[in-house]
């Protein structure tokens, strides 16, 4: 079975109204073959569904390890949930990959909106994809940074609020950047 079949047969085990159509939405929009990013992790065709399966797996293994009470559903929702924004949102030009300008803009907000067309979320799921993206998605990160541009999704002292209440949240955002530094890299 392929990585693709194996992430579609999880997610269609989920119980959850609406799981189907938010599968083949997937399908549709491209996430089982995008890039994950232009130059960063998983930036190769498949590189977004490479990226999730790691960030699951580290996931899952920490909260097993930490003995922390997340459902399977809720590992899976988020981890192949929060960047379901970034699908169809980079090409290849045949020599590179390149944002693809007509994608709408957005992240985590994007991704929520997404998944949201077809599921109903948790609070808790909400949360971890909200502020998956860590300090990166502050308005204060994106005010300083000079690498991107945008407004931001969140305050720091909202992010700060809310890792202080969920930890769990906190170490989703670990694991993703984790395995976007270490374990994503080119092929």
């Amino acid at each position: 079975m392929s990585r693709t079949e194996k992430v579609k047969t999880a997610l269609l085990s989920i119980e959850r109204e609406g799981i189907k159509e938010l599968v083949n939405y997937m399908e549709e929009v491209g996430f089982f073959t995008s890039p994950g990013s232009t130059k960063f992790h998983g930036n190769y065709e498949g590189g977004l569904v490479d990226h999730c399966i790691n960030l699951y797996n580290l996931f899952k293994q920490l909260c097993l390890q930490y003995n922390l009470n997340v459902n399977k559903e809720t590992m899976l929702i988020c981890a192949f949930g929060h960047d379901l924004c970034k699908a169809g949102a980079y090409i290849n030009n045949g020599n590179r990959i390149q944002w693809n300008k007509e994608h709408p803009s957005g992240h985590a907000k994007l991704s929520l909106g997404r998944i949201k067309q077809f599921i109903t979320l948790t609070d808790e799921e909400e949360g971890i994809i909200k502020y998956h993206m860590g300090m990166y998605g502050t308005h204060e990160f994106m005010n300083l940074s000079n690498w991107r541009v945008g407004k931001g999704e969140y305050s720091l002292q909202e992010l700060s609020n809310y890792w202080n209440n969920n930890k769990v949240s906190k170490l989703f955002y670990f694991c993703d950047d984790t395995v976007s530094q270490f374990k994503d890299i080119k092929k």
